[in-house]
């Protein structure tokens, strides 16, 4: 079995793509790889087939690796809350709520418990692909740290370490990763690679070259910008940036807006609506410009999505101007769409009587739906096909009965008006009924849903459309997320094969390890 590591000189430079690729370009030659992060911190999770939840980067990494994703890929996930408090998964399941020195602790009993997962993990592959954390020359966290190079010890990974060229620096930051190191640490880094290139990469060359003398570290390679991906985004939200516009989506384009709460979760509802074509999606923060309520610029729709702390992001909401605006742009007909938090704020009460998510007992809900939201310590987390009972939207009636793959991660649950149930939900391994949830109401032009995922499915957006804008968007022109998934990781796949020296990162013995200090440096001793 072999084990290889992807560190990064900071967060952002592309880690998690590049393992996905490199898992990808590993599957497609017929090895039985498998990737793994020891930690990760997001509030974008995916349940898993057995329950339970881990980071979608990871989700991504398995779907690449042509592999079924197993909570043995990313043993602890945290999933931040603010004011230093993070809830934190092991294996998929919560253990609790920590405070930033209680976690401190908490690692020294983890990672034991990490290196048994990766064995487990490692013991059904051929090759097992680790993807570092934030940067590896965290000098303050290197006796605790249980994602770099601590790790690529314990696993015996020797490790690629990248640089990003867009802020610039990024020689810089490969030797001075290197040369913060100590010895022991330093010597798992065996190659170095820069990543998010545009242009001549021959300009480099006298770079690298010098880098390559002063550490003894071959480059195995330039990655280019790959621009932009039908890929899920794991934390900095790009969708921002890919505003629909007339110039991009044509003349008059179905115009949806998204509330980009404080503490937005499971932004991948909103992949589905990134590439078609014809629709155009705003993603707008609480202090962002009120949107129109008339005109050509008015929204065909408003998107509450998913919120790891509800309660927190339906104060800040009341406490902005898009309150207001939210209730004359329905009174005035708009159509308003909650998934998940943003479908429990619909509701008439959210109650937390045992504290789970806030210090508030209760709060009003919008009420767009009588039913009530209480949040229990024990949380959902599990995929499931959902049922319809009835058109959800105007023109809808080919979804009633028709059944649709979602999840569930929350700890919410309706406790009221299970009569005005949309649909059923059931396991999708056994079938078993679970419970009748989601509200609509086509008429009011109101939708409410706790499953993610439905408007990954074409007929569903479809629907969707064409309850907004009556023949607008033909269902021929609509993307299949999961092939588009699918190619994008095919592409990045063949970027790699192509810029990075795979064959020398993979299937050779890495170069000797070098634990003295970087030649020169004056700062750290040999």
């Amino acid at each position: 079995m072999t084990v290889r590591m992807v560190l990064g000189t900071g967060s952002g430079v592309g880690k998690s793509l590049l393992v996905a690729g490199i898992c990808r370009f590993a599957a497609r030659q017929g090895i039985r790889v498998r990737p793994f992060k020891s930690q990760n911190m997001s509030n974008n999770s995916a349940a898993l087939r057995e329950g339970g939840e881990i980071a979608r980067a990871q989700d991504l990494q398995a779907r690449a690796s042509l592999a079924d994703p197993s909570p043995l890929m990313n043993p602890v996930l945290l999933k931040p809350l603010g004011e230093g408090r993070s809830q934190v998964i092991f294996l998929g399941r919560p253990l609790g709520v920590f405070s930033i020195a209680e976690y401190r602790e908490l690692k020294k009993e983890l990672f034991p418990k990490v290196i048994e997962a990766f064995h487990e993990l490692a013991r059904g592959a051929d090759l097992v692909v680790i993807e570092g954390a934030g940067s590896p020359a965290e000098i303050n966290l290197l006796s605790e740290d249980i994602a770099n190079t601590r790790l690529a010890r314990a696993t015996h990974a020797p490790a690629l370490l990248v640089g990003d060229i867009e802020p610039g620096g990024v020689f810089a930051s490969l030797y001075g990763t290197l040369a913060l190191l100590p010895p022991e640490d330093r010597e798992v880094i065996r190659w170095l690679a820069i990543n998010k290139f545009r242009g001549d990469a021959s300009l480099l060359t006298s770079g690298m070259e010098r880098i390559s003398r002063l550490t003894d570290r071959p480059f195995l390679g330039v990655i280019p910008h790959l621009g932009s991906l039908a890929l899920p985004d794991e934390d900095s939200f790009q969708v921002r940036a890919r505003m629909g516009s007339q110039g991009e989506d044509g003349p008059d384009p179905v115009r949806l807006v998204a509330l980009e709460w404080p503490h937005l979760s499971n932004r991948s509802d909103l992949d589905g609506f990134l590439s078609d074509p014809g629709v155009s999606l705003s993603v707008l923060s609480l202090s962002d410009p009120l949107p129109p309520l008339s005109g050509s610029g008015r929204p065909d729709a408003l998107v509450l999505p998913g919120s790891r702390r509800t309660v927190a992001d339906l104060e800040a909401l009341y406490d902005s101007p898009f309150h207001s605006w939210l209730l004359d742009y329905h009174r005035s007909g708009g159509v308003v769409v909650g998934i998940c938090g943003g479908y429990q704020m619909m509701g008439a009460r959210i109650r937390d009587p045992a504290g789970v998510e806030s210090s508030r007992a209760e709060i009003p809900g919008l009420g767009f739906f009588s039913h009530e939201v209480v949040f229990r310590a024990e949380k959902i987390a599990r995929r499931v096909r959902a049922r319809f009972k009835r058109a959800p939207f105007k023109r809808g009636e080919s979804l009633v009965d028709r059944s649709l793959s979602g999840y569930e991660i929350r700890q919410g649950r309706s406790e009221s008006g299970a009569q005005e149930a949309m649909f059923d939900l059931f396991d999708p391994e056994d079938g078993r009924f679970l419970e009748s949830e989601g509200r609509c109401d086509p008429e009011r032009k109101l939708f409410g849903s706790p499953l993610h995922g439905l408007f990954d499915d074409r007929v569903f957006r479809h629907a969707f459309y064409d309850h907004l804008r009556p023949g607008r968007i033909a269902f021929s022109t609509l993307s299949d997320s999961g092939e588009e998934i699918d190619r994008a990781l095919d592409r990045v796949a063949e970027t790699l094969s192509r810029s990075l020296d795979l064959e020398s990162f993979l299937f050779r013995e890495p170069p000797p390890a070098r634990r003295s200090s970087p030649k020169g440096d004056p700062f750290v001793g040999g």
